[in-house]
């Protein structure tokens, strides 16, 4: 008789059986299933029969991006393992939308007989079930478990996936881009990727790439984000109330996932009107280990001088990283990302010899490295991270540096299959620098209470619980401990050093409720601080400020926020969200209101022989806001053939405000704030046609900002008392897609935002000069209008 060895095929070994949500959250799960053989070769040398239990982890695409063993003897454990991590699976799916999932599968090795000596030829067997023996009873094998991962939706988040992105009209398969169409998300301008978001100002806001914060995610005009979009698994937005995992931000949390690494190589690149870029990654060492590079080129130079030679725009990212697995269950991974952007015109004066160079209006540089490891523990993870970041922006003459160092320490546990455990430390340094280059001999000196620069410590510890009271009831308490610290050269004449150091403690409390099938009640309150912000120059603060206190005052910024809301599963696959919200801000530093040249509307224009106005910039001292409103979302998933969302915000904001008067005094006014709408409208639809073609396009509305009329260029009561006409813009999307080979495919895409070319009212950045009226008494002010801003696009996508 001739015998051989051989493991049975995870096909019919792989035992899925109990499955349970981490998350807990709505949706039937349905468990990966095998796409590839998944049979294993007897390793050599090896004698007898073996069982080996791994634990994988499938990612979103099927792939399996980690394989542990957690029972089984060598060298069966390591040919079982090897061979797991080339494995394609169909992923686990909620509800129809593909997930990450961790399960457990049994490989068996075991022995086969044949009644005749074997040819030659490799004889054909068919696989056994792992439930048989040789002359063996089958014994009960205990259930496996599949837990789905990275389906835990905070309360609170909205998530957009890298499936929805690509097909919304006017986000140019961008996730960062997309944002805007959520509710409660405002652009400051169309199409310029500055957000005021439930009544917190812009600069407030936290933008975070795989937990490593960032000063900005887009780029200037045209707004792609700095991430390569194919290295993006999704986004999260936490308009507030966000997890204590985010500090130190009173505003809105932005944040960007990357994808697992890949067990296979891959690679995107896309050629459009105004730039291109690629992405390629590929595995290494057997599997162990992961390289991936990603960038993008912009060249809207030849579009732009086809139309202007007044302004000159570029602007360029890069991204790279490096994984390697350290033993079984640990990864040491490298991340280096940057960015860059330049944005120059012509000046305004009629004097040649000023309009023969362009002034930059803002320039931006920012780089990133981490350096982490992350450890798989047999129920959650930990992470340890060390980053170090360069930034530079501003625009001439005044130049804001940064050199950063930081680290932190993330932890996940499940404590129970009731109770899981979230918590981490972290501390960063902030050594800010300011470089002011040539002046003109008529450009006039403004005030910037950045200087002289600070350099900043915090450090905080976090931890939340999220606990499953009972089935249909979820509670996630936490807390936040911050020190923010700082210290700064005192003005001159003034010798030596102002420091401060303020500890802060935000407490959080979420709550989901499922009130009945298809049915969620949703409630989050919280506080948060942050540094107080100063400002640099006249470069609007949305675009550039600088954390730090100011040598008067030492108080952090600081909110409470609440927001409750109702999720209903309809038919026809919809689901809709409402959520009322409130937030009220204390020791607010809003620099909405940028500095301006004083200069009433009675007085003569300055001539080339007299000084140019000086500068003036609005009080900064701290006030009181508040802000509410409603926010639906009505959602259709991009995987149905005819798709897409209703998003509607009905919002309100005001604030205290201070205001310079003709007589040189400080008024204080209750307004409301300068980038509020009222009323917001996204309307998303997207249809496939058939044959892989597939149109969409995209409503946006919303209502103007709030101005006030001017004396010249000094804001006259009643302030912030008109608003800016209404806007709207239609953005359209067509795809053609073809397969190439098994996995590849080719589209061809034409894609345009505000195809109506829709100009817009804006104040920000732009000059709004007020003439006298004829009863001397107030004055009539006409915006600039921007734009129209629109976006065309046509260009070719390769993937494999």
């Amino acid at each position: 008789m001739h015998s051989f060895f051989r493991a049975a095929g995870v096909g019919l070994a792989l035992w899925l059986c109990s499955a349970r949500a981490t998350a807990q959250a709505e949706g039937e799960v349905r468990p990966p299933i095998p796409q590839t053989s998944t049979e294993v070769a007897y390793p050599d040398g090896a004698v007898g029969e073996a069982s080996v239990e791994l634990e994988l982890v499938v990612s979103q695409d099927g792939s399996v991006t980690s394989a542990v063993v957690v029972e089984g003897a060598e060298p069966f454990a390591e040919a079982a393992r090897s061979a797991a991590r080339s494995w394609v699976f169909a992923p686990a799916q909620r509800g129809g939308t593909p997930v990450a999932a961790r399960i457990r599968a049994r490989v068996v090795f075991q022995r086969e007989t044949e009644a005749a000596p074997s040819p030659p030829a490799a004889p054909d067997v068919t696989p056994v079930p792992s439930d048989s023996r040789e002359g063996w009873a089958a014994a009960p094998e205990p259930p496996l478990e599949i837990t789905v991962l990275g389906a835990s939706r905070d309360i609170g988040q909205t998530t957009l996936s890298k499936e929805e992105v690509r097909e919304m009209p006017g986000a140019f398969g961008d996730a960062f881009r997309a944002i805007e169409a959520l509710p409660g998300v405002t652009p400051l301008v169309s199409g310029v990727p500055f957000f005021f978001v439930r009544g917190a100002p812009p600069n407030n806001a936290a933008f975070y790439v795989d937990g490593v914060r960032v000063p900005q995610l887009f780029h200037l005009g045209i707004g792609q984000s700095v991430i390569h979009p194919g290295l993006l698994d999704r986004v999260d937005l936490f308009s507030s109330a966000a997890p204590a995992r985010y500090g130190g931000s009173t505003g809105a949390v932005l944040a960007g996932h990357l994808r697992e690494p890949s067990t296979a190589l891959r690679g995107e690149a896309n050629v459009r009107l105004v730039d291109a870029g690629a992405l390629l990654e590929a595995p290494f060492a057997g599997g162990r280990g992961n390289a991936l590079v990603a960038g993008r080129y912009g060249y809207p130079g030849p579009v732009l001088s086809a139309v202007t030679d007044e302004l000159k725009l570029g602007y360029w990212d890069y991204q790279a990283r490096a994984t390697f697995r350290v033993g079984e269950r640990g990864t040491l991974g490298l991340f280096a990302f940057g960015s860059h952007d330049y944005l120059a015109s012509r000046s305004s004066s009629g004097d040649p010899e000023e309009r023969r160079e362009l002034q930059e209006q803002l320039v931006s540089d920012f780089h990133r490295l981490d350096l982490r490891y992350d450890h798989a523990l047999p129920e959650g993870r930990l992470r340890a991270a060390l980053t170090g970041g360069y930034d530079s922006m501003g625009a001439q003459p005044t130049y804001m540096t940064n050199r950063s160092l930081g680290a932190r320490v993330e932890i996940e546990h499940a404590l129970t299959p009731e109770l899981r455990f979230r918590g981490g430390a972290e501390a960063r340094v902030d050594d800010y620098g300011m470089r002011v280059t040539r002046q003109g001999p008529r450009e006039p000196t403004v005030p910037q209470s950045a200087t002289p620069p600070p350099t900043n410590l915090s450090a905080g510890l976090h931890a939340d619980f999220v606990w499953r009271v009972t089935r249909d009831v979820e509670l996630i308490p936490g807390a936040r401990f911050d020190l923010y610290a700082s210290t700064r050269r005192n003005e001159a004449p003034m010798r030596g050093h102002s420091r401060a150091a303020l500890p802060a403690v935000d407490p959080r409390l979420a709550a989901r409720v499922r009130l009945s099938r298809g049915v969620v009640w949703v409630s989050a309150l919280a506080m948060a601080h942050q540094y107080p912000s100063l400002r640099v120059g006249d470069i609007p603060a949305p675009l550039v400020s600088v954390p730090g206190f100011p040598f008067d005052r030492r108080k952090l910024q600081t909110v409470a926020q609440a927001s409750q809301g109702v999720e209903l599963s309809l038919p026809l696959d919809l689901t809709l969200t409402a959520t009322g919200f409130y937030s009220l801000f204390w020791n607010l530093t809003d620099l909405s209101a940028s500095c301006f040249q004083y200069q009433l509307g009675d007085e003569p224009e300055p001539n080339p022989n007299t000084p140019p106005p000086a500068y003036v910039c609005p009080n900064n001292a701290p006030v009181r806001g508040n802000a509410y409103g409603l926010e639906l979302l009505l959602r259709r998933s991009f995987s149905k053939r005819l798709s897409g969302w209703l998003s509607y915000t009905l919002s309100r904001s005001t604030r205290r405000a201070h205001f310079l008067t003709r007589t040189g005094e400080d008024a204080i006014a209750n307004v409301a704030s300068e980038f509020e709408r009222t009323h917001v409208l996204n309307a998303v639809l997207s249809y496939d046609l058939g044959r892989r073609w597939r149109f969409g396009t995209r409503l946006l509305y919303y209502t103007g900002a709030p101005y006030s009329q001017l004396d010249g260029s000094l804001p006259v009561p009643p302030y912030n008392a008109y608003r800016q006409p209404a806007f709207y813009r239609v953005d359209l999307r067509l795809e053609k897609r073809w397969r190439v080979g098994r996995s590849g495919s080719v589209a061809f895409v034409v894609e345009g935002q505000n195809v109506t070319l829709s100009k817009e009212v804006s104040s920000l950045g732009l000059e709004c000069e007020g003439g006298p009226s004829p009863d001397g008494q107030t004055t009539v002010c006409e915006p600039s209008k921007v734009g129209p801003l629109t976006i065309p696009s046509l260009g070719l996508e390769a993937f494999f």
